[in-house]
């Protein structure tokens, strides 16, 4: 008989823990402790520790405070991604400033966030297990400039009056969905839009209630088109983007000749909201073969459901391709459906939304 062969060492995830409060500090090392797939191999109480720390060790994973002495983080994943990228989870309190503080962290490089209030109070609860799952996900992400392809892209030579409407003429609706790694690639994508882009716009990103409005201020700033939070009832216009409200569910619904937004609570065991399945769905019945859907990067199979609906009502699918893409889960449902009319880099994509082609 063979002698069994030796299992495959598995090597842990090695985190840089960085928090200025010695309390959450030693919450989350104590969190991940417990778990063989975890290696806490540093600590840092400041920013500029925090880069120093990243340089010396390389981590696979980075959770990042908001606010804190000598450097803060957003200018901590700056000089991280810059010098040496890896994976950034910001830790935030849901405060405006640290929501705001927040996205400037995601625009900077780091790949998803975790609110503070759902730091584990003890190794062996449910949120300590979903801390721990989510970082493992988080761990496979892209890195660095496979994650943020679009940094300064313009595409040249597109007049910001034209072009557009050899395509998106035809639509009357674009519809982008992402989660994990959106709000900075949204940020690229929307920034390449020309000023009389001839349909409208609908974003569907995973985010909390807290952050959705500053999301859309943001993208206003960067953006040729206007760009807000969704209200009950907004007529999607053509040059107009319109942001769906985070921890709330949207649909798309037409009156008489118009669509409109349509907002609710949704269900508290909901697991997203707002969901690209219900929002796709709505949108075949209500848009049908005038919408084009992108579903971006983002952890899990979110859109992958309402994908069918609008395929059948005669809307256009499209998917982030894999090398592009921050996570590839939702993406890659999509192509699994078959529906996906074609795969796009985030290049690729900034450059079809701007000339049309």
């Amino acid at each position: 008989m063979e002698a069994a062969l030796p299992a495959l060492a598995v090597k842990p995830i090695r985190v840089l823990v960085v928090e200025d409060s010695d309390l959450f500090r030693a919450q989350i090392r104590r969190t991940l402790a417990v778990d063989p797939e975890f290696e806490v191999v540093g600590e840092a109480a400041d920013g500029c520790a925090a880069v120093a720390a990243a340089i010396a060790l390389r981590p696979d994973v980075v959770t990042m405070d908001v606010e804190m002495p000598v450097m803060n983080g957003i200018d901590a994943v700056r000089q991280i991604m810059r010098l040496a990228p890896t994976r950034i989870v910001m830790l935030s309190a849901f405060t405006l400033a640290n929501t705001t503080a927040t996205l400037a962290a995601l625009e900077a490089g780091a790949i998803d966030f975790i609110a503070k209030r759902v730091l584990p109070d003890a190794v062996d609860t449910t949120a300590a297990h979903g801390l721990r799952q989510r970082l493992k996900l988080l761990a496979q992400g892209q890195l660095g400039a496979a994650a943020r392809p679009l940094a300064g892209l313009r595409p040249a030579g597109v007049p910001p009056t034209a072009r557009a409407g050899r395509y998106f003429g035809e639509r009357a609706l674009l519809v982008l969905g992402a989660s994990t790694g959106g709000p900075a690639l949204l940020g690229d994508l929307l920034s390449v839009l020309p000023a009389h882009f001839p349909c409208a716009v609908l974003v569907a990103v995973h985010l909390p209630q807290a952050f959705s409005a500053a999301f859309a201020q943001r993208l206003n700033a960067r953006c040729c088109l206007p760009v807000m939070e969704a209200s009950p009832g907004a007529a999607l216009l053509p040059g107009r983007v319109l942001v769906a409200p985070g921890g709330r569910q949207t649909r798309v619904l037409r009156v008489g000749g118009t669509l409109h937004t349509q907002v609710t609570a949704g269900a508290d065991d909901e697991r997203y909201r707002p969901s690209l399945d219900r929002l796709l769905g709505s949108v075949g019945s209500s848009a049908g073969a005038g919408a084009l859907a992108v579903v971006l990067t983002g952890m899990g199979s979110d859109g992958s459901l309402g994908a069918r609906a609008l395929a059948a009502a005669g809307g256009t699918l499209w998917a982030q391709d894999e090398a592009s893409s921050a996570m590839f889960g939702m993406p890659a449902a999509l192509i699994r459906t078959g529906l996906a009319a074609e795969v796009v880099s985030a290049s690729q994509l900034a450059r079809r939304l701007a000339q049309g082609l």
